[in-house]
């Protein structure tokens, strides 16, 4: 199943029939927010533990974000979007499924595409 994620804007996810996936909790919503910042490439156990809970992580956070990471998995519905590798996890996604990657995308196309015009 093939995903998007949109982070300009309120944080959505979506199937790729366009079927909202609601992401509830302000942590996991934070959790899919960064993982999208970095699609397909690994954001290390220290990054995800400090935009979750800044300076003060709680006891376990490690376990805190194991079990954040499986919900995460159960609420897009496939366990192979989130990917554990050494020392992180990532978003297995190409960056064109998440609307900021597309904009950076677009706008340096068309920063181009004026260019050429020159």
């Amino acid at each position: 199943m093939q995903l998007t994620v949109s982070i300009l804007g309120p944080l959505q996810a979506h199937t790729h029939d366009g079927t909202p996936i609601p992401i509830g909790g302000a942590r996991l919503r934070a959790l899919l927010i960064r993982l999208a910042l970095d699609p397909g490439r690994s954001v290390s156990v220290a990054t995800l533990t400090d935009a979750l809970w800044n300076e003060t992580p709680p006891d376990g956070a490690a376990n805190a974000l194991q079990s954040l990471i499986s919900r995460l998995r159960r609420t897009l519905g496939t366990p192979e979007t989130v990917i554990g590798d050494l020392g992180g996890y990532h978003l297995a996604l190409p960056p064109q499924a998440i609307d900021a990657h597309r904009f950076e995308t677009l706008t340096r196309q068309a920063r181009h595409a004026d260019h050429a015009d020159d």
